[in-house]
């Protein structure tokens, strides 16, 4: 009697098909033809926080003799670490098609060594470079940058020294950044830090020049490092979405001098075609457990158009084109929802934005395309 074949699920189809298009150097999450986004949801992974009690949502948090009668009440402290872990662990997996969190860095990260250096690129543009002070405006915060540290150190094998926390024109926090990390012996590389420039790669501007110019080095945590992971927030901004690519400004010395008329010039995707950010940029990663759709300087604002005020979401790409292009298109969702409340400015700033279209035909940097979409592939999960 002739045997039958063994029974395949469609989950091993999916990790036979990963290792044979990875072995040929093709990831099956971002072929060319086709761009994979997921969006990973928990309602869980935020605590209820008080939106209208923490109004006007740009205030200091520490009451000080010049903020007299502020409240002390963060908004990342309602942040669910254990769930955003989770959160993770079933983003990396969807995105690749590997079994585990540890063989999705393996895809991720190719040819990985203990001793190669990963640069984890985090979004600190409303820091507060006062010690004393903090601010309830976004920026990166530490659970999901923990819960990436655990899989690359605990899972992965790679070794702290070797890790790069960065941003190269902001700073970070000694108490809400490095005293929340859980992993000493990593590297901080911030605005303070010397020598952190090299002058051998810079940006080259195509269709637009900066006026006035400026110096647009790439950080040497950049050009030495093997992997960089870009961790992204979901905001609005004068370009449309500050995004996976325009959180490369904090990248280069003088980001200032590209903010005029950046969402209708090359300037972004001139940013993130120079060769550390296109060749080593692994994966895009979006912290949208809070989310701003008001402007970027701003708090969290209460959403509509997801079913909690908070969007509890991470989103996760190789291609961070088309992860823009997803955000660009939940907030224009959002302004639309809020109707009056949405400021004109900002409505502008979304249904202007053409930088996504050159940063795809001119550079190839990835997908962009209208809704509904095709060669995007976009995914929502529910934990």
């Amino acid at each position: 009697m002739t045997s039958q074949p063994a029974r395949i699920e469609r989950r091993g189809l999916i990790r036979l098909a990963s290792a044979a298009l990875a072995s040929a150097g093709l990831p099956v999450w971002a072929s060319g033809d086709t761009a994979r986004v997921l969006r990973v949801h928990s309602p869980k992974a935020t605590r209820e926080w008080d939106y209208s009690a923490n109004a006007p949502w740009d205030h200091t948090v520490e009451m000080t003799p010049e903020q007299p009668g502020k409240i002390k009440e963060r908004y990342f402290d309602y942040i669910n670490g254990d769930t955003v872990a989770r959160m993770l662990d079933l983003g990396l997996r969807e995105l690749t098609g590997a079994p585990t969190a540890t063989e999705a860095w393996r895809l991720l990260l190719p040819n990985f060594a203990p001793e190669q250096r990963i640069t984890l690129k985090l979004n600190m543009n409303n820091a507060s470079f006062n010690e004393a002070i903090t601010t309830n405006r976004m920026d990166q915060t530490m659970p999901l940058v923990n819960a990436v540290l655990d899989t690359l150190i605990d899972g992965l094998g790679a070794r702290p020294a070797n890790i790069t926390l960065l941003d190269a024109s902001r700073w970070f926090h000694p108490v809400i950044m490095k005293g929340r990390c859980r992993f000493t012996g990593v590297r901080w590389v911030d605005s303070k830090s010397p020598d952190r420039w090299d002058h051998s790669e810079a940006v080259s501007f195509t269709r637009d020049q900066p006026a006035p110019g400026g110096q647009f080095w790439m950080p040497r945590d950049y050009t030495s490092a093997d992997h960089i992971l870009n961790f992204c927030l979901m905001k609005s901004h004068g370009c449309g979405v500050t995004g996976a690519m325009k959180s490369h400004f904090g990248s280069i010395p003088s980001p200032k001098m590209l903010h005029e008329g950046m969402g209708t010039k090359s300037y972004i995707g001139d940013l993130c075609a120079t060769p550390s950010i296109r060749n080593k940029v692994r994966l895009n990663l979006v912290d949208a457990t809070f989310a701003n759709w008001f402007g970027p300087v701003w708090a969290p604002r209460p959403w509509k158009t997801f079913p909690q005020p908070s969007p509890n979401s991470l989103l996760l790409a190789r291609d961070p084109v088309a992860l823009d292009t997803v955000m660009l298109d939940h907030l224009r969702d959002e302004l639309k929802q809020q109707g009056p409340a949405a400021p004109a400015h900002v409505v502008e700033w979304v249904a202007g934005s053409t930088f996504l279209e050159y940063a795809m035909n001119h550079h190839g940097l990835g997908i962009h395309e209208s809704r509904p979409y095709r060669r995007i592939d976009y995914r929502v999960l529910a934990l």
